[in-house]
């Protein structure tokens, strides 16, 4: 049994981790795609729906139901929906992922590597980012990293059992994103099967009914769906064809060049990009003296790669299920490459980057005019403090490491070589995505227009919304901070604006962009003022229209 001391670098480990990727974490207005989780859910609990997604009434059969489900779940046990309650599944993933890559790690190779790994992961702008953002990435990430560790786990142990629980982790993770999460693992285990015929294990009645019933979880939830659908335009199972399988090989969208994850794999690394082309190159160069489990992390990994890849379509985050492994691999190249020069070498490498960022972030209050007079941005004095703040404490683990060799490995568990890195690494991307962000926020408007309107709206008895003309951007946002009790109209020409204003309602709320105003205010007739009653917030330094809102009464015939 472990003694407190032993246990130190985990205690260590879990509660950076948990600080890093929980807090501040509800206080940054809803971003990117986060709006669609977020409107999708809040409508499911208005209509006691949670089998047909819908945004603004309308069906939006665009992921698997699962992820929506756990938002849900979390808002039920909560009382509350708010950008917490739709991240907090993802933060979770993001814990339970890196459980499983230190597991895999520690089950292949060592405690040490497997923590390293672990910090590596930790301390990834891609991990940080996805574990806070209220989207299914994460949960998808973990599940395929979690199937993998489970093989390995019950690798010498097959039987129903072991072959169950390998696919209810994938079918489960295809229910939170699509059928990467089914893919990715079979593709990654495939290298292990085929060595020493191990595959032939796996032609049994027991393996056979364990993926029939692993599918069934799958399918379950979207033939429901399907055979409930009465007045609902889209189809789960037909859109987890087109989203999956059409997608993959004939693109409708998401296309970009075949070479573009090359760029993106380096941004999702970020900071470890320089560690893991060395972890590459060593693999390759002394790959016959690997041992199996490294062969197997890299053939499995190139595999990976090479399968998103090979897709038509591709965006930034879909490779996201490749850093664990990279993570291993990168924790791995000390023990792949014997030369003390090449670490030395990899570690000065590896150091520049975070030693740049630490400098620019101290020097900041020296750029800030720069910045200021050509974008007109003025940064909060709370910005320039946390910037300087962050890169002072960025370089403490290097003066540590001065003083004290050994002192922030034994602590991490960690690398000795790498500790000090990895603590910057945490300071800066942490610091950078858990508060100097949400600062930032504070200059995002859509909510602070979107809360602020709600209220307007909420003193009237009688009102009727609408939005002209179709879906426009941010419109998901939009819906879920009004949070309106019935779907808005929409209102996409000339003709449905006077419907639109010639209703029952004593009050009718207009809500249109500011790209399409020019439209708006040609359709509007002569009685309403042209003058707009709420606008969002526009700063000195945006070029760009944001949306705005008449709230038109006494209609004047």
């Amino acid at each position: 049994m472990k003694s407190i001391r032993d246990n130190i670098p985990a205690i260590i480990f879990w509660s950076v981790a948990v600080f890093v990727l929980f807090w501040y974490l509800g206080t940054r207005g809803l971003w990117g795609a986060e709006d669609r989780w977020a409107e999708i859910v809040r409508e499911m609990l208005l209509t006691g729906d949670y089998f047909h997604p819908c945004i603004n009434g309308k069906p939006y059969f665009d992921k698997p139901l699962l992820s929506y489900w756990f938002i849900a779940f979390v808002a039920a046990v909560t009382g509350r929906l708010d950008e917490w309650t739709i991240r907090l599944p993802s933060a979770i993933a993001g814990l339970l992922g890196l459980w499983a890559t230190m597991n895999l790690g520690r089950r292949l190779w060592s405690d040490q590597r497997a923590r390293t790994a672990g910090w590596i992961l930790l301390s990834t702008y891609g991990f940080i980012f996805w574990s806070r953002a209220g989207t299914a990435d994460m949960e998808n990430m973990t599940a395929i990293i979690l199937a993998v560790a489970w093989y390995w786990a019950r690798r010498e142990k097959p039987g129903f059992i072991s072959y169950f629980v390998f696919y209810a982790i994938c079918f489960i993770g295809a229910q939170t994103k699509g059928l990467t999460a089914i893919v990715v693992p079979i593709l990654a285990v495939l290298p292990d099967l085929f060595r020493e015929k191990r595959w032939k294990s796996y032609v049994s009645v027991s393996h056979f009914l364990a993926l029939a019933a692993g599918l069934s979880l799958y399918l379950g939830p979207l033939v429901y769906a399907e055979v409930t659908r009465s007045g609902y335009e889209s189809s789960g199972l037909g859109l987890a064809f087109r989203e999956n399988i059409i997608r993959y090989f004939q693109p409708f969208d998401h296309k970009e060049p075949f070479y573009v994850y090359f760029h993106y794999l380096p941004q999702l690394f970020f900071p470890w990009i320089p560690l893991l082309m060395a972890a590459f190159w060593a693999a390759y160069a002394h790959f016959k003296n690997l041992d199996w489990p490294s062969k197997w992390l890299t053939i499995s990994a190139t595999l990976i790669f090479v399968f998103f890849t090979m897709s038509g379509s591709r965006r930034s985050y879909y490779i996201l299920p490749l850093l664990p492994f990279c993570a291993l691999m990168s924790s791995l190249y000390f023990d792949w490459e014997q030369k003390e020069k090449c670490h030395r070498q990899v570690v000065g490498i590896q150091t520049v980057p975070l030693v740049i960022v630490a400098a620019i972030e101290i020097l900041s209050p020296a750029i800030w005019p720069a910045v200021e007079t050509q974008t007109g941005f003025e940064p909060p004095k709370e910005l320039i403090f946390a910037t300087v703040f962050l890169g002072f404490l960025a370089l403490v683990p290097l003066v540590l490491q001065r003083i004290r060799p050994g002192l922030l490995s034994r602590l991490t568990g960690s690398e000795k070589k790498l500790a000090p890195l990895i603590v910057i690494s945490v300071i800066i991307m942490g610091g950078y995505l858990d508060w100097q962000e949400k600062i930032i926020d504070q200059y995002r408007s859509t909510k602070p227009f979107g809360t602020e309107l709600k209220t307007r709206i909420a003193k009237f008895e009688s009102y009727d919304v609408g939005l002209f003309p179709e879906f426009s951007r941010g419109f998901s946002e939009m819906l879920f901070y009004l949070d309106l009790p019935e779907p808005v109209q929409i209102v996409s020409n000339g003709e449905q604006l006077n419907e639109f204003l010639n209703s029952e309602a004593k009050t009718r709320i207009l809500i249109s962009h500011g790209d399409d105003k020019k439209e708006l205010l040609d359709a509007l007739p002569e009685w309403v003022h042209k003058e707009s009653t709420l606008k969002e917030k526009i700063y000195p330094w945006e070029k760009k229209k944001k949306y705005e809102a008449w709230i038109i009464q006494n209609k004047r015939k």
